[in-house]
């Protein structure tokens, strides 16, 4: 009893003490959205439906307008905790939309996105000066390419076809990232092109 009535005490001295964590603690809202080519012809000649360009351009597109972006739905958060301020952040995500139907990782596929819808395989805080440099970072993981890029295919093996989910802040003059892959289904590579599709994430933080 005596426990209970010193921790009544502390949160009437300190209300902020014995609040909940907010859940969720941040909501996303889709921006812009688009399919883009991953072939190297098309990012060599950087044709406009290519990734190269197209990855970039929504990413500046979201930078430069989230001054102006419309908050959401307060019911997206909770009542306790409704969406306040502007945008903490600008997402960006790249996932296969054709995937294979029969082949020898199908089981082994299914299961790792399951395990990674949950817990992703993290990479990150990169800083970049430009959103090229984003792009140039993000291409060179999904290639295998530098330590970020050799860990993911270590993890994401087989046949199993990664999915990209950037988020991005302003860092000084640049930018500073972080990247959660969800490793899954094999994708169809006669097809080899993304869904790609940028927003905002708005916190949702506690009244008082």
């Amino acid at each position: 009893m005596k426990h209970l009535l010193a921790l009544l005490m502390l949160c009437i001295a300190t209300p902020a003490w014995c609040q909940q964590p907010c859940a969720p603690s941040y909501v996303d809202v889709p921006k812009d959205k688009g399919i883009a080519r991953a072939s190297s012809s098309a990012n060599l000649v950087k044709s406009d439906d290519s990734i190269g360009v197209q990855v970039p351009r929504l990413l500046r597109e979201a930078q430069e307008q989230l001054a102006k972006a419309e908050p959401p739905d307060r019911k997206v958060c909770s009542s306790a905790c409704p969406v306040v301020g502007q945008p903490a952040l600008v997402t960006l995500s790249v996932v296969p939309t054709t995937f294979l139907k029969k082949y020898a990782d199908a089981d082994k596929c299914e299961g790792m996105l399951k395990r990674t819808s949950t817990q992703p395989f993290k990479f990150g805080p990169y800083r970049a000066h430009s959103e090229k440099e984003l792009t140039a970072w993000l291409t060179d993981v999904s290639r295998g390419k530098g330590r970020d890029g050799t860990t993911l295919y270590a993890k994401c093996d087989g046949k199993c076809s990664p999915r990209y989910f950037m988020d991005v802040a302003r860092d000084g003059d640049g930018f500073v990232a972080n990247l959660k892959v969800v490793c899954g289904p094999a994708r169809d590579k006669k097809d080899n092109t993304y869904a790609i599709s940028s927003g905002y994430r708005w916190a949702c933080k506690a009244r008082g």
